[in-house]
């Protein structure tokens, strides 16, 4: 399937913008591009357009993580407030809606950040994080960090990869291909720090590809 001059259009300028080494820019027209194609089953085309995005949320996340210190965010989240590269941690009395609020000022901004959302404590010990997107939510079970107000560096490395792997738990196996897609790309919206949802979207891709041929 031939792409339209539209989405070739956007696919061009992000990969000019990766040139330059310019994520978020590059980031934005790969996924106005992806969606686009979304829109018209061109399986083959979102699989060369994620390849694109993996690329761009790469390097994002490089110098996102490249930040030893977590800032711990329990204040509200708002356009003027301060943003530095790294990671940051949002926690009660805010919530998920807060976190998601804060990537995409990152994002507005051209701020490498990590974002993880935590939930007060279940009694078991054990700390709820959650990620969310429209129609998405990831919610996973963790082990507390040692130190509630100084939580590690490898306790949010930790929190991160368990988003990920929640996030591909909720895929249903035995559902059609494109709503396994789609329900790929809702987790791609709500948790992308994760390379590997962007992996499996790209071979349920695949798959739908071998399935219209």
């Amino acid at each position: 399937m031939a792409r339209t001059k539209q989405i070739q259009a956007q696919v061009d300028r992000a990969l000019e913008e990766v040139r330059n080494e310019s994520w978020f820019t590059a980031e934005t027209h790969f996924a106005k591009a992806l969606a686009a194609s979304r829109g018209r089953n061109d399986w083959p085309g979102m699989i060369e357009i994620l390849e694109g995005l993996r690329q761009c949320r790469r390097g994002i996340r490089r110098k996102a993580l490249g930040r030893g210190a977590i800032t711990i965010c329990d204040e509200a989240v708002t356009e003027t407030m301060d943003l530095a590269p790294g990671r940051y941690l949002i926690q009660p009395p805010l919530v998920g809606a807060d976190a998601r609020r804060l990537i995409q000022f990152g994002r507005d901004r051209g701020v490498p950040i990590a974002v993880v959302c935590r939930e007060p404590r279940t009694r078991t010990g054990l700390t709820p994080i959650v990620a969310i997107a429209p129609g998405t939510t990831v919610r996973v079970q963790i082990d507390s960090p040692t130190k509630d107000n100084r939580p590690s560096v490898a306790w949010f490395k930790g929190a991160l990869q368990a988003l990920s792997d929640a996030a591909l738990e909720k895929i249903d196996p035995t559902q059609v291909v494109e709503r396994r897609i789609d329900a790929l790309l809702g987790c791609m919206d709500a948790v992308p720090d994760s390379e590997a949802v962007l992996v499996k979207l790209s071979e349920t891709c695949s798959e739908a590809a071998q399935e219209s041929s």
